[in-house]
């Protein structure tokens, strides 16, 4: 005896499967959506703190070397002006004979700027300074007070970055650096501080 062929179930889905199917679909690519974006925005804080600190590392480097080697302009002390958010001094560019530099590093809404300025003689005073050109060296800086002088006791010269008083400019002995950097908020949060610090030479200048 033939037994009788069975029928072949072709209900398919349900509307309700399909829709339960798709929110949780539409779950799973919410949270990965989510991940991404916040994989991408440690990344991009990251990229941008690497590229704050490729300036800033160097920048502190350089300001200590020409701090270390500040000599005096003819009777002048090698620091003319000194407080939290600004430097100005003299140092000798590495040229053969050389000439006197006049420089000057400032900070102004968030951007650490360097002036400079040659003199239009080399070898000796008198000392005739040409033109100061300006240059911005670093972006997104957030703290206030970059710069810290100390005298060769270690008393704090400019405490809370006020400006040392033109006695006192002949005392400064140690000038200590400091530059908290940060990504715009578009790029995350977080910041990267970077500090160094330079001893300044006895200064001998002439009477």
């Amino acid at each position: 005896m033939l037994s009788r062929p069975q029928l072949r179930d072709e209900g398919g889905f349900l509307l309700i499967d399909l829709i339960t199917a798709a929110a949780c679909l539409l779950i799973m690519l919410a949270a990965f959506s989510v991940m991404y974006s916040g994989v991408q925005t440690r990344t991009n804080t990251l990229q941008t703190q690497a590229a704050l600190a490729a300036q800033a590392r160097p920048m502190l480097d350089t300001m200590a070397a020409e701090l270390q080697s500040a000599m005096c302009n003819g009777t002048t002390q090698p620091i003319t002006s000194a407080s939290g958010t600004q430097v100005t001094f003299t140092s000798p560019d590495r040229q053969q004979p050389y000439h006197l530099q006049q420089i000057t590093y400032s900070l102004a809404s968030g951007v650490l700027t360097r002036q400079l300025a040659l003199s239009t003689n080399t070898g000796g005073p008198p000392w005739t300074i040409g033109t100061a050109s300006s240059t911005d060296l670093v972006q997104s800086v957030t703290n206030s007070v970059v710069f810290d002088f100390l005298s060769s006791s270690g008393t704090d010269l400019s405490p809370g970055g006020a400006a040392v008083s033109s006695a006192n400019l002949p005392n400064i002995a140690k000038v200590t650096m400091t530059l908290v950097v940060a990504p715009p908020p578009s790029n995350g949060t977080g910041s990267l501080t970077t500090q160094t610090s330079a001893s300044l030479r006895t200064p001998t200048c002439t009477s």
